[in-house]
């Protein structure tokens, strides 16, 4: 390795060399908006800023894979799906899902959350905890209005995660191994 690639020179110039060609792109940019606006033309260059005035006007346009708020299944007795193995909130990025595992009165549960909090105000609704999930106990709505005055309100625990209510049904398995076969 010479002096010149020890000292980094030829990658610090190729970095000021991108950034300078997207600078001078940008300002091009702009100068064709600055002058069609000189020329009266900018309204037709450049879209108009719309204001959307929440809570009395509402956004149509979410789209219907958006993630938004969080709730936990249920089993037909009524019981949270979840298992209390952890691997959602090791999973978590924001470290805003807390779990207090206990055991279950039914002997073919081994255990359940007996606590279950998400802290919404931390979280980046990023979807990991719903991908490492190997019961499908936490999914994440398309509903996107979380939104509140108190922090103290922003964690949500196990009784209001379940509100939903969605059921699983009893035959329907996750992994396709663990379907039974038809013989």
């Amino acid at each position: 390795m010479t002096w010149v690639e020890r000292m980094y020179i030829p990658y610090v110039l190729s970095g000021l060399a991108i950034t300078a060609g997207r600078f001078f792109s940008n300002m091009a940019q702009w100068a064709v908006w600055f002058f069609a606006w000189i020329r009266g033309k900018g309204a037709e260059t450049k879209r108009g800023t719309v204001t959307i005035y929440y809570p009395e006007e509402q956004r149509p346009d979410f789209s219907p894979v958006n993630r938004g708020k969080h709730i936990l299944t249920q089993r037909p007795s009524g019981d949270p799906q979840c298992v209390a193995c952890y691997m959602c909130a090791t999973a978590c990025p924001a470290f805003c899902i807390h779990i207090v595992a206990g055991e279950h009165p039914d002997p073919q549960i081994e255990k359940y959350p007996v606590r279950f909090d998400i802290e919404i105000d931390k979280c980046i609704f990023c979807g990991y905890c719903e991908e490492a999930c190997p019961v499908d106990a936490i999914r994440l709505t398309t509903d996107v209005h979380l939104v509140d005055y108190k922090r103290q309100r922003m964690v949500y625990d196990k009784d209001f995660l379940l509100t939903w209510k969605p059921t699983v049904v009893e035959d329907e398995h996750i992994y396709p191994g663990d379907r039974p076969r038809e013989d």
